[in-house]
């Protein structure tokens, strides 16, 4: 089993204690741990994408935003991980209900405080994230469906954009959106599959991604992608309700 975990502490100290914690719990358990550290709230929103951590540990107590407003902002991104935060007072207790965190942790904590706490986010969190697997130069890469911005075409190439890395394999557009089987996912063009989840807007024949790059509306059909983008966008608004 493989976990990625994020750590945000503005203290240090308090990332590499925690880190220790989380690394020693991931080899008594035989669990692969990708960790990620970051300072603040800010930082970590800039890098967040929804299916990238499955587990977050989140100080509430830091200079500019607080914790708990950055677990407000990461709910309305990301439905699926665990949030646990990692404090030095229980005064935000109830308030942790609000982003539905699966755990509170006082510090100074101990190393069982840390176990319990992912035993409990690992028997009880969401089915594992969706990958999609692919091969190239004889390894394999697992990358998650939701890390995906977009996917292009070039000559017989495959480019994935996923979370600031491209991984290109020998594979045709329409087989790998057969592969993904995700209707988060738009044939925008013949050579473009784009995740909607990524969008930030239409400018003109083009969709803006989250992480700043245009990806062309076919001109043939452009009517219906942007209705069925339309439609897309209704209906996830109405399960956010």
């Amino acid at each position: 089993m493989q976990v990625s975990i994020l750590v945000c502490d503005d203290l240090p100290e308090e990332r590499v204690r925690l880190g220790k914690m989380i690394r020693a719990y991931g080899e008594k358990r035989e669990i692969s741990v990708q960790l990620h550290f970051f300072s603040g709230g800010a930082e970590l929103l800039d890098a967040y994408r929804p299916g990238k951590f499955q587990i977050l540990f989140l100080d509430i107590y830091m200079p500019g935003l607080s914790g708990m407003d950055t677990a407000r902002q990461i709910r309305k991104l990301d439905a699926d991980c665990a949030i646990i935060f990692s404090t030095t007072s229980q005064d935000s207790g109830i308030e942790s209900f609000e982003v539905q965190a699966s755990d509170y942790l006082v510090k100074p904590f101990r190393q069982e405080d840390v176990d319990g706490a992912l035993d409990w986010c690992l028997e009880h969190r969401s089915a594992v994230p969706q990958c999609l697997t692919i091969h190239r130069e004889g390894e394999q890469v697992n990358l998650p469906i939701q890390s995906l911005v977009y996917i292009e075409i070039t000559g017989h190439l495959a480019n994935l954009h996923a979370d600031g890395q491209v991984v290109t394999t020998h594979r045709g557009l329409g087989e790998l959106q057969a592969d993904i089987g995700n209707q988060d996912f738009l044939r925008c063009h013949r050579s473009f599959l784009v995740n909607m989840n990524h969008i930030q807007r239409i400018e003109g024949n083009f969709f803006q991604m989250d992480n700043g790059e245009l990806v062309p509306i076919g001109i043939a059909g452009a009517a219906l992608i942007r209705e069925q983008f339309m439609d897309w966008t209704f209906i996830k608004a109405w399960e956010r309700v």
